[in-house]
Formats: structure tokens, C-alpha cells, sequence
């Protein structure tokens, strides 16, 4: 009984807690898509995204695919090295979660 208990036990604990994690990044911070606009203005993001975000020589990042946590972690850490870093002091997680909203409700 204990055999079978613990072989149906242990793959739905990991299944939880699979779900657990994926689900987990779902969440993202409530931004403001006007405030967005200011904050991609104010940090210069057209001068190489473009001023919709999709016609700039860099990547398009107009209605971004990819979650909150994904795009905080490229501005933190891009993958381009022509691609400034931008540090929690110089953008915050609430002025990401902004930039990120705006450029969500941007159309492709």
C-alpha cells in the first residue's frame, strides 16, 4: 500500500510544483502604459528602437512576446553589447513594469 501510495504521491507533488513555477511568472506588476511612454522617451529607448518601438535598427520590441520577467532581465543583462544596462536604481522594477505595459499595448 505504501508502494503505491508513494508512486502516485511523488509524480503529482512534482506536477505541483511544476505548475507551481510556471504559473509563477505569470504575474506581472500592474504598469501604466502612458507612464511607460515617458519613462522609453526619458531613457533614450527611440534613439535605437524606434519612437513605436518597432522601426528602430535595434530589436522591435513593439508588442513584446515575452513575459515581465524575461524583459526586466534583458534590461538588466542585454544580449546586445551596443545595449546599455539599465540597473534597478537607474530603472525601477515599477518604471519596467510601465515601459513593459506600454510597449504590451502597442500593436505589432
Amino acid at each position: 500500500m505504501k508502494k503505491r501510495l508513494r508512486s502516485f504521491a511523488i509524480p503529482l507533488a512534482c506536477s505541483v510544483i511544476g505548475a507551481t513555477l510556471l504559473l509563477g511568472g505569470c504575474n506581472s506588476p500592474k504598469g501604466d502604459a502612458a507612464e511607460g511612454l515617458r519613462w522609453y522617451n526619458m531613457h533614450n529607448c527611440s534613439a535605437c528602437h524606434g519612437p513605436n518601438g518597432n522601426d528602430g535598427r535595434a530589436a522591435k520590441i513593439s508588442a513584446i512576446d515575452m513575459s515581465f520577467g524575461a524583459f526586466v532581465g534583458i534590461l538588466r543583462d542585454p544580449y546586445s553589447p551596443s545595449m546599455p544596462r539599465f540597473t534597478e536604481k537607474k530603472i525601477s522594477e515599477k518604471d519596467a513594469a510601465d515601459i513593459y505595459a506600454w510597449l504590451k499595448s502597442m500593436p505589432e
